[in-house]
């Protein structure tokens, strides 16, 4: 639908930006002030990003070796923290490994070099150099082939004059895609330059990015990945000789457990009910950002509260806190489905996912995802995206939670303290607070994006910055410790928040529709029922969102909710769904 001009180019602004725009409250609660200057002594920087440099020297594959040495350094961490092992009840903090067999064999990366060996031998480039040379499910293979230049490389009219045959294709399509057709024509393997737009290849010609092939138990073939430089340096040999390229390649493939470590700090009062936060521990190698800062930081969140329970700093939770190391998507499932009477009450989930990214070296700014409100149906001022890609949610599973507000409020408190740099965008998906969110559990996710280093070879341990790590450490920190506390005092400041909150939200609401409505009276007659229509459609989906929201604030408390408090959200609700209701009445619509 139509947008007056100046909105449109706000939009763009907003969206382009670091912001700490609506809806927010004002003032930082004084829980979260206390907590959050209690982990500023407690959470060691330093010691999170040394952990996130021992993660970047592995290939973090679920079921690999190289993915448990990583699980075994944070067992390693829990031990001498005094953690004891096992699935242990009662007030003893402890840990367990959960160990689930994989639909496929995992694949083992070992070795791999790209040589050349006509006009001239030389490598061009190695694993040991730049793991991410190898794309994933590639079989072992020692040959030397000519090389055949391939333009595109992902759609058969590519091929119409190309001779592949016995050859291996150059191209600069997705390895993936050109796999599957090239191995048709006769290839013997693809090496790919592919390197999506937001890793800006122009002004980085050496970065490989990410890449892998179909598990294929028939050819058993490969695929590599080179960067733009080493391309073009091939397409110039090419043009004028015959060009012979040696690849050698060590992996393998086996049938090993994938192992979850689940590591909890029971609570008193309310030990079965869970505040969980996860972080993903795979990856390629070094996924500095994109894990080894979520999976560092997580753990020194742990350490954090750990000691600061231990030595009095902070008070014991009544509900449990329970931390996830996982293989993306498929731990979490794996947790979801060995403890189903656990996920049934988890009162929020907190995700780590890039938290560590400088910046200033990278580019992307620290963002808080919302978990869904109708902002992810209908896209709006003053609402953004971060450049990910806009999420497909239902509208019917839409429920409301007070811990987007929430947690954002911690976030801006921290940031207004710090001078961290701090935005957030609607839900868009893509990391392990979805599973928790198609369960029908408040989950909400950290991160950094844009990052021109996601997903390829320069995601390493120099772009990570600890003052990073630490600000989203002690901001999940902060929310995780109020909520597994869950005081009164908490409820009542959340409540206000996710009440000053929604009153922003319906001003912007106001806003919008009365330039829509405007638009839709110009244009008169059917268009402006249907402006009514769909704004009326929109007011509602929030109304009810908030309203929920704010009930929800009345399960905050751990113990027995006072009488004054239940009354004071029934009336904010009441309150929320008549100011609602006067502004659909206003807008006659």
């Amino acid at each position: 639908m139509a947008r007056l001009s100046f909105l449109i180019l706000w939009l763009f602004l907003v969206q382009e930006g670091p912001s700490n725009s609506a809806p927010q409250t004002q003032g930082p609660p004084q829980e979260s002030t206390r907590y959050l200057n209690t982990l500023e002594s407690l959470f060691d920087a330093d010691q999170a990003y040394r952990s996130a440099e021992f993660f970047t020297r592995f290939w973090r594959i679920g079921g690999g070796p190289e993915f448990d040495t990583c699980v075994k350094f944070i067992e390693t961490e829990l031990t001498q923290l005094g953690f004891q092992q096992g699935q242990k009840r009662g007030n003893t903090k402890h840990y367990f490994v959960q160990e689930d067999m994989p639909r496929q064999k995992v694949w083992i990366p070992q070795d791999a070099v790209l040589s050349l060996e006509m006009p001239e031998r030389r490598v061009l480039h190695s694993y040991a150099q730049t793991p991410l040379l190898l794309c994933r499910n590639s079989f072992p293979t020692d040959r030397i082939a000519p090389l055949v230049h391939v333009e595109g490389g992902d759609s058969e009219s590519d091929y119409d004059q190309a001779h592949v045959d016995g050859s291996i294709v150059l191209c600069d399509a997705p390895a993936a895609g050109a796999y599957r057709i090239a191995m048709s024509k006769g290839a013997l393997g693809v090496i790919s330059s592919h390197v999506p737009p937001h890793n800006v290849p122009d002004q980085h010609p050496d970065l490989i990015a990410e890449g892998s092939i179909p598990y294929d138990t028939t050819k058993k073939s490969f695929g590599l990945q080179i960067s733009r430089r080493t391309a073009e340096e091939l397409l110039t040999m090419m043009s004028y000789q015959q060009v012979k390229v040696r690849i050698e390649i060590q992996t393998s493939f086996a049938l090993a457990p994938i192992k979850t470590l689940v590591a909890e700090l029971p609570g008193t009062s309310k030990q079965d009910e869970r505040v969980v936060l996860v972080a993903h521990l795979d990856h390629y190698k070094p996924g500095a950002n994109d894990n080894a800062s979520g999976s560092a930081t997580l753990l020194e969140i742990l350490r954090s509260l750990s000691k600061g329970i231990e030595e009095g700093d902070l008070e014991r939770p009544a509900r449990t806190l329970t931390f996830l190391w996982v293989d993306e998507y498929q731990g979490t499932g794996f947790w979801m489905r060995s403890h189903q009477e656990a996920l049934d009450k988890v009162q929020a989930a907190f995700v780590l996912d890039m938290v560590g990214g400088d910046p200033e070296k990278t580019g992307g700014v620290f963002r808080v995802e919302r978990m869904p409100d109708p902002s992810a149906i209908w896209f709006r001022y003053p609402d953004q995206h971060s450049g990910w890609g806009a999420g497909s949610w239902d509208r019917a599973k839409l429920f409301g939670s007070y811990l987007n507000d929430f947690y954002l409020s911690i976030v801006r408190e921290r940031s207004q303290t710090s001078g961290w740099k701090t935005t957030h965008n609607v839900w868009e998906g893509g990391s392990d607070h979805d599973p928790f969110l198609w369960k029908g559990v408040p989950a909400i996710l950290s991160w950094h994006f844009p990052d021109f280093a996601y997903h390829s070879s320069m995601d390493v341990i120099d772009n990570i910055s600890p003052a990073e790590m630490k600000n989203a450490g002690m901001s999940v920190a902060a929310s995780a410790m109020m909520l597994a506390v869950g005081s009164e005092e908490t409820a009542r400041q959340v409540l206000n928040t996710v009440v000053e909150a929604s009153t922003l939200r319906m001003k912007s609401l106001e806003e919008l529709a009365l330039i829509e409505l405007a638009d839709g009276q110009v244009q008169g007659g059917e268009m402006l029922a249907t402006v009514k229509k769909q704004e009326k459609e929109i007011i509602q989906a929030w109304s009810t969102w908030y309203r929920q929201a704010i009930e929800s604030a009345g399960t905050i408390p751990a113990g027995e909710v006072s009488p004054e408090f239940s009354a004071l959200v029934k009336k904010q609700a009441e309150e929320h769904q008549q100011r609602f209701e006067n502004l659909v009445t206003a807008l006659g619509l």
